[in-house]
Order: structure tokens, then sequence, then C-alpha cells
């Protein structure tokens, strides 16, 4: 599938990229930079992530790695991976670069030629929600960029419309929207909305995979 890209697409991935840079001046290597609440809903989601896939021995795109903790959570579970990372955040990038010298990092837009490598498997956490008022459509052009990208599966977890409460400013996406979507490019496509009350995961499989 061909990803289109518009000048204010890659204007609104600067910019949350400039928001994490002032997080990063403010809070420095801290899960407050990366705007979680708590490392436990970050844990949660990384476990969530890691549950849907096979990842052992896999290459693994990260958009909008952060630090590189996906990394480090697959580190503590025994689950080598050839890791990538990029994230629109440069300040991120430095800190992941210093953590992990010896994985690969890049900072930029992942929907820009260039910035992202193929891997089999592509993730991403929790990126969608600052994305502005192009929110939904910047969504889809990321995840079909990732698609492409990808020879096994993309995973990426999302703020769910379902939400018993929403943050003003924050997108929180439709679900059933995200998987009519996901659908139109594979017919192998997974729904979680078991682990917060605030979230969704959908996982996308070029090919049937186990029950």
């Amino acid at each position: 599938m061909e990803v289109g890209t518009t000048h204010n697409a890659h204007a609104e991935v600067t910019r949350v990229g400039a928001h994490f840079d002032q997080l990063v001046e403010r809070y420095g290597d801290d899960h407050r930079a990366l705007d979680y609440g708590s490392r436990q809903s970050q844990r949660i989601r990384f476990e969530v992530l890691a549950s849907g896939l096979a990842l052992s021995n896999r290459r693994v795109l990260d958009v909008g790695c952060g630090m590189g903790d996906f990394k480090d959570y697959l580190d503590g579970c025994g689950m080598p991976v050839a890791y990538a990372g990029v994230d629109a955040s440069a300040r991120m990038i430095e800190l992941a670069r210093a953590r992990h010298p010896g994985e690969e990092f890049s900072a930029g837009d992942v929907l820009a030629p260039g910035v992202a490598r193929a891997c089999d498997v592509a993730v991403a956490n929790g990126i969608f929600y600052l994305l502005g008022a192009c929110a939904a459509e910047l969504m889809q052009n990321i995840v079909a960029r990732m698609w492409a990208l990808a020879e096994e599966a993309v995973a990426f977890t999302s703020l769910s419309a379902w939400s018993p409460r929403a943050v003003n400013g924050e997108f929180h996406a439709d679900p059933l929207g995200v998987v009519k979507f996901c659908r139109s490019l594979t017919p192998w496509v997974r729904l979680r909305h078991d682990y917060l009350p605030h979230d969704f995961a959908v996982f996308l499989y070029k090919r049937p995979v186990d029950a």
C-alpha cells in the first residue's frame, strides 16, 4: 500500500518531537519524559505487545521508541532481538543511544523516506495521542508505513474512544474504526481491549497465526 504524506502530517510529527524534546530537557532520563503516568502502565503495554508477537531472534522496529525502554523489557524477558528504534524527538534518540550503544536508532519522521528500515516486526506504543486535528488520518498513515516495512507483523497501542474518561487535547481512537482500517491491509487482525480501561492494542499479521 502506498502511503501518502502531506506537509501538515510532517508538521504534526515534528511538533510532537519538539514536545518530547522539552520533556527530556525538564526530566532527563526518567519515565516522566515519556509522558507516562507510571512505569507500571508502560510495562503492562509492553507485556500486551509482546504477548501477541513472535519476537525472539526477529528484527524489531520500535516506532516512537523513546529511550529504548521496549528493548530493556525484551532483554529482561530473555528475548534476543535485532532491535532498531526511530523517534521524532532528537533528544530521546540521544538518550537511547547512550543507553544502548550497540543498537540502531534514528531521529526523524517514520513517514519520511529513509528514516526507518525493513524489519520482521514493527511496534508502536502509545504514540498517536498528541497528533492533533489530523490524528485519525495520520495514525492510518503511520500504521500503513509500519505494515509496508514489516515482513511478519505489526502491533500498536492507542488511547481508546471507549475509555470511561478522556483528557482534552488527546486523541482517543475508535477501536472498531481502527480495526476496519487494519482489515484493509490484512484479513488477519487481532484487537485487545482487556488490559487497561482507556487503552487498546491491535495486531496485524502477514499470515494466519496459531490460536
